[in-house]
């Protein structure tokens, strides 16, 4: 009985209490200043915190993929004594995108064009392009065509007749570059070519390399990657890829700016990352010079070393990612075949000679990405890499990093997707 009557009155004095609290809270929250200002403040912020809290959550699970969780040990890096100057994009705080000329050494934005997102909120502006006079060509990924704005974001002219994707690049003339699907009915992927194995009929995606206008946007050039491999009796690379419906995947396309002994200026260099080869074409009189094959796998973003020397970014991996297998029982004793990471890979044309580029900075610090990726060599010859699954951002030198960073967005705890930040040569 004793425990009973102590069990009972303090429930009766919680009563009473959580009473008198809620009593308070709501004349607090009719503007009756019973506790003060400052209390009556603290308690308002104190009986919103399951609402706050909510809110956060709801945001989180709600942030598109255009945002990458931070890791909670990552510490950044700058020990640059050199300007280097990106151009980058990002979703804003209004779910719009930024692209933004930034130098990545003090953190300071030089000039920002903000545009509107119609479309879904993940769809990404990817590798847009600097022109003279502080004009940006850019497209909505793999959804839109090519727009081009002056430096305060009035459209100069639009060419929707193709869909870009991935890459844009300048040739010695200025013209751009750009990997592109042909559209039909409105459609910007879609299965425009076939081939026929054992009676059955297998369509997949084609992909287009188009020269452009940088002053109108008007078409200069446009050819089918499979027109170009059936046109050089290379129509075997189609089967060569495990990707059935998607068995080119080009992601690049690098223009050379002079002639040399190893290319003609006006050639151009393209990755396809589901074949795991480069091929240097010359599009003057629609010839394949070369196909480069080696021990590299899903790379992309090819450009110059040297005159004799292309570099480019081994993703390292296998073009479709999978779990690990089921149908048999895994050995108790295995085979450790070892780790793989990226890397930066060279082909020196004279030689015909594959080598690794810092292999070892990729190693120590386990620099991955399954897709995308992104490098360059900067004018002291140390090397930037945007490792993009991670978000992560890096400039090696030597084998040490003297930058890692990610790029900050307004979500605490996250940062934005990198979308193959563009490295300007000379300061805008």
């Amino acid at each position: 009985m004793e425990k009973f009557l102590k069990r009972f009155s303090v429930l009766v004095i919680s009563l009473f209490c959580l009473s008198v609290f809620g009593w308070v809270v709501k004349h607090q929250s009719q503007g009756d200043a019973l506790l003060g200002d400052k209390v009556g403040k603290g308690l308002m912020s104190f009986v919103s915190f399951l609402d706050l809290f909510e809110q956060t959550v709801e945001e989180v699970q709600k942030l598109p993929e255009t945002f990458v969780p931070t890791p909670a040990d990552f510490e950044a890096i700058n020990k640059l004594d050199q300007d280097v100057f990106a151009l980058i994009s990002y979703s804003n705080e209004d779910k719009g995108r930024s692209v933004e000329i930034r130098n990545l050494r003090t953190e300071a934005s030089l000039h920002r064009w903000d545009i509107p997102n119609p479309f879904q909120a993940h769809d990404r502006i990817m590798d847009p392009l600097l022109l003279p006079g502080k004009r940006l060509v850019y497209s909505y990924n793999g959804v839109t065509g090519l727009f081009c704005l002056d430096s305060t974001g009035t459209e100069l002219w639009k060419q929707d007749t193709i869909a870009h994707h991935h890459s844009l690049n300048l040739d010695s003339a200025g013209n751009i570059w750009a990997c592109s699907y042909t559209k039909e009915n409105g459609g910007f992927i879609i299965y425009r070519a076939f081939y026929d194995l054992d009676g059955r009929e297998l369509v997949y995606i084609d992909n287009t390399i188009t020269q452009l206008d940088p002053n109108t946007g008007k078409i200069l050039f446009h050819k089918s990657i499979s027109e170009i491999l059936l046109e050089n009796n290379l129509e075997e690379y189609i089967i060569k890829s495990a990707n059935i419906e998607d068995p080119i995947h080009l992601n690049d396309v690098q223009p050379a700016l002079k002639t040399t002994a190893w290319y003609n200026e006006g050639d151009v260099f393209l990755s396809f990352r589901n074949s795991s080869a480069l091929m240097h074409y010359r599009p003057s009189n629609n010839q394949v010079i070369r196909i480069i094959e080696g021990a590299f796998y899903s790379q992309h973003d090819i450009d110059f070393l040297n005159d004799s020397t292309l570099i480019f970014f081994n993703n390292n991996s296998h073009t479709h990612w999978s779990g690990r297998p089921g149908n048999w029982r895994v050995a108790d004793s295995r085979i450790d075949m070892g780790d793989f990471h990226s890397n930066t890979m060279a082909y020196d044309l004279k030689n015909e000679k594959l080598f690794v580029y810092e292999a070892k900075a990729f190693s120590d610090n386990g620099i991955f990405t399954f897709t995308e990726g992104m490098q360059e060599v900067l004018a002291d010859g140390s090397l930037w890499i945007e490792e993009q699954n991670s978000g992560k951002l890096w400039v090696i030198k030597e084998g040490e990093v003297i930058y890692k960073q990610v790029l900050k967005s307004h979500h605490p705890g996250h940062h934005h997707l990198p979308n193959w930040t563009r490295i300007l040569t000379s300061q805008p």
